[in-house]
């Protein structure tokens, strides 16, 4: 279930947190480099997602 656009200050945790930057670090990124790592932290968030509700599903199944 998508929640709408996070807050700024969510997605710059975000970046720093996967990516290993400082907010410093984050500030010197390109806009165009900020905006690919949105896009992988993005795959990366429905891929999770994905194998969480293949993982119910499989799970579903076992208890029948």
């Amino acid at each position: 279930m998508r929640r709408g656009k996070p807050h700024p200050a969510l997605t710059e945790f975000r970046l720093c947190k996967e990516f290993g930057w400082t907010p410093t670090a984050l500030a010197h990124q390109s806009a165009k480099k900020v905006e690919e790592f949105i896009v992988i932290i993005n795959e990366m968030d429905r891929q999770t997602e994905e194998e969480m509700k293949k993982a119910k599903r499989e799970g579903n199944r076992r208890v029948r």
